[in-house]
């Protein structure tokens, strides 16, 4: 377990004490979990697979996939989407194609303004 809370923690880019802070624990309770001089409780886990998006089996070294069941499923259904956009564009001339792009960065404009 020290390896992986150490390495996603890193990966984040952040600080014992900012994950800390995430999960509820105190900066030396990260130290020691990563240490491994003290065990996970089923409430850190959860609060670490939530803060990392990683599954618990992936924290606990039970398996090398960090995808949780959730993920994969909201995954496959935007490639879906993804796909089916690619196939609507690749129908397009040049022209519409390029008229599309201008929309779409308008429409990315006008988000962030609310």
């Amino acid at each position: 377990m020290d390896n992986r809370i150490r390495e996603l923690r890193n990966e984040k880019g952040l600080r014992q004490e900012d994950l800390a802070e995430m999960i509820n624990v105190s900066q030396q309770t990260v130290s020691r979990l990563e240490k491994g001089e003290i065990a996970l409780t089923a409430d850190i886990l959860v609060n670490l697979t939530k803060v990392f998006h990683v599954s618990a089996d992936y924290i606990l070294k039970l398996s090398d996939s960090r995808l949780t069941y959730e993920w994969q499923i909201d995954f496959s259904h935007n490639m879906e989407k993804n796909e089916n956009l690619y196939r609507a564009y690749g129908r397009l001339n040049r022209t519409n194609q390029e008229l599309v792009f201008q929309l779409m960065g308008q429409l990315v404009e006008r988000q962030k303004e609310r």
